[in-house]
C-alpha cells in the first residue's frame, strides 16, 4: 500500500482538478513541437500543464532519452520554463515483458495572473534519441499541488 501512495504522490497534475483542454502536438523533423495555445484565467488556479506521449517499442531506443526546454508564455513574456528529460525505460532483464508504452509528465504548476491566451513551446535541447508518438499536451484547472 505504501508503494501505491508514493507513486501517486507526484501525480497531482494528472489526477486532480478538471481537464479543460487537450491538443495533439505536431512534431517537426528536428524534434521540436509546434507551439500550442490555451485560454487560461485566474479562476483556474492552480493550473497544471501536462505532456503525454507513446514510446516506440524499438529495442535500439530502450534506455535512451530526449531533453526538451519547455516554456509557457503570455503576450511574449515567459510565465514558466523548465528543462525535462523523457526517458525510454529499459525492459526488465529478469522478465520478458516489454517496457512501458506511454509516459505522462507534468510540465508546470502555475498560478496565472490574468486571463488570456497562453502559449506552450517544447523544443529539444540536443538531437532527439527516441521517437515519440501520439504526443499531446493537456491543461487541468484547480489542481492540487504536490507536497513540498
Amino acid at each position: 500500500m505504501l508503494v501505491t501512495i508514493g507513486w501517486l504522490a507526484g501525480c497531482e497534475g494528472v489526477t486532480t482538478g478538471t481537464e479543460v483542454a487537450r491538443v495533439s502536438l505536431q512534431v517537426s523533423t528536428d524534434g521540436a513541437y509546434a507551439p500550442v495555445k490555451f485560454n487560461l484565467g485566474p479562476d483556474m488556479n492552480p493550473v497544471a500543464v501536462n505532456f503525454r506521449a507513446d514510446f516506440s517499442q524499438n529495442p535500439a531506443e530502450f534506455g535512451k532519452y530526449n531533453t526538451y526546454r519547455t516554456t509557457l508564455s503570455k503576450d511574449g513574456s515567459m510565465v514558466a520554463t523548465r528543462t525535462i528529460n523523457i526517458n525510454h525505460p529499459v525492459g526488465n532483464p529478469q522478465d520478458s515483458a516489454p517496457p512501458p508504452t506511454q509516459t505522462i509528465h507534468t510540465l508546470f504548476y502555475v498560478d496565472v495572473q490574468s486571463a488570456g491566451e497562453y502559449e506552450l513551446t517544447i523544443t529539444p535541447v540536443k538531437p532527439i534519441a527516441i521517437m515519440l508518438g501520439n504526443t499531446q499536451a493537456d491543461v487541468r484547472r484547480n489542481v492540487r499541488r504536490p507536497p513540498q
